[in-house]
């Protein structure tokens, strides 16, 4: 990695924001220092790794679909695609924010209980409020859990991944307290037509809100001192504090990011069902990091992007599209799409920035 120390900064949470690059897949290229030949052989190391990371996924895309093709006879149709773009719009959102951590070199296991409640509180105020107060609401509660877990991981300095496990669990049960175990429907025609209706042709609104975040989230990541920032993290945390960048500060930001997202996806989830349940984003956790790492983003940090994790989404969810139109149980769909994950992590980590092993 390669930084450049901001002029008259001298304290890492205070100083004004400079400019940090980093290689190995970051948007911002290195450049000034380190040329000649060691240098061309790392630049052709990074562009070999960048392509490994892009390719692989889209491999394993057109594998799936000439897979399941030739084993259902109604796969190959538009109505599919249809249907892939419905069911990947909630894992896309949640995926995008919990990119941002995972190049920092950190995690978020709250994602899932963060579309749960948020879904759970969007669908009790609408019951007794305005379409505009209940969305206000379910994202208001992904803030405020966002808050809580920055202030843990990055003030409190517990690591993310125990944060947000306790905070996962707390949430959990906060959900079951909140609506007694029980399902809560959403009876509003507008709100419902948010998620469920088409204004672009037979594209799913909720696929086309996912769409739009995605592109949003994509340029912040690749353009903005947030994205970079990022990056540098992830690619180093120690030199990036000594060049001036608030690690801590884009911590607790970046936590509050994800969750918001997460809170997004569960209003949009809820609205998509017509129902908010106690249980609807137990499984999402899991299918975000997965897309998240089959998309190119490693999970030691500093390398991939939010723009890639639209292709670890697709192979995720053409996978369980694929086995549901094949009529896999869902205990055999579990095993299979652990199997991938353990397979997509193993053929996309970068084992060179690895020194050890944990």
């Amino acid at each position: 990695m390669t930084t450049t120390r901001p002029s008259g900064s001298s304290d890492a949470d205070s100083a004004s924001p400079g400019t940090a690059t980093t290689s190995a897949g970051a948007p911002p290229p290195a450049g000034g220092s380190g040329g000649g030949f060691g240098a061309l052989l790392r630049s052709a190391g990074t562009a070999g790794s960048n392509v490994k990371s892009t390719l692989l996924p889209i491999a394993f895309l057109i594998i799936l679909v000439i897979f399941f093709s030739t084993q259902t006879a109604n796969f190959l149709q538009v109505s599919t695609l249809y249907t892939v773009a419905r069911e990947a719009a909630v894992v896309l959102v949640v995926a995008v924010g919990l990119t941002f951590v995972i190049l920092m070199g950190s995690i978020d296991l709250s994602v899932g209980s963060t579309v749960t409640l948020a879904g759970l509180v969007t669908a009790k105020t609408a019951q007794t409020y305005d379409w505009g107060t209940a969305f206000v609401a379910g994202i208001v509660s992904g803030v405020i859990i966002g808050v809580v877990n920055g202030l843990l991981f990055a003030y409190a300095k517990v690591p993310s991944f125990l944060a947000t496990l306790g905070t996962s669990l707390a949430i959990d049960g906060l959900a079951q307290w909140y609506t007694g175990g029980r399902p809560v429907q959403i009876v509003d025609p507008f709100m419902l037509s948010v998620s469920r209706d088409s204004v672009l042709g037979n594209l799913p609104n909720i696929a086309l809100w996912a769409l739009i975040i995605w592109i949003v989230l994509s340029v912040l990541g690749a353009n903005t001192r947030f994205g970079r920032y990022s990056y540098a993290i992830g690619g180093g945390e120690v030199v990036s504090g000594l060049a001036g960048i608030p690690v801590r500060r884009m911590k607790f930001y970046v936590m509050i990011v994800v969750s918001t997202l997460a809170a997004i996806a569960g209003l949009l989830l809820s609205l998509r069902i017509g129902a908010a349940t106690p249980d609807m984003g137990s499984s999402l956790t899991l299918d975000a990091i997965a897309a998240v790492v089959m998309g190119g983003t490693a999970l030691t940090g500093g390398v991939g992007g939010v723009h890639r994790t639209i292709l670890g989404v697709l192979v995720i969810t053409t996978l369980g599209v694929g086995l549901d139109a094949m009529v896999v149980p869902p205990y055999m769909q579990s095993i299979i799409q652990g199997a991938v994950v353990v397979l997509a992590v193993a053929l996309t980590l970068d084992r060179s920035k690895l020194k050890i092993l944990k």
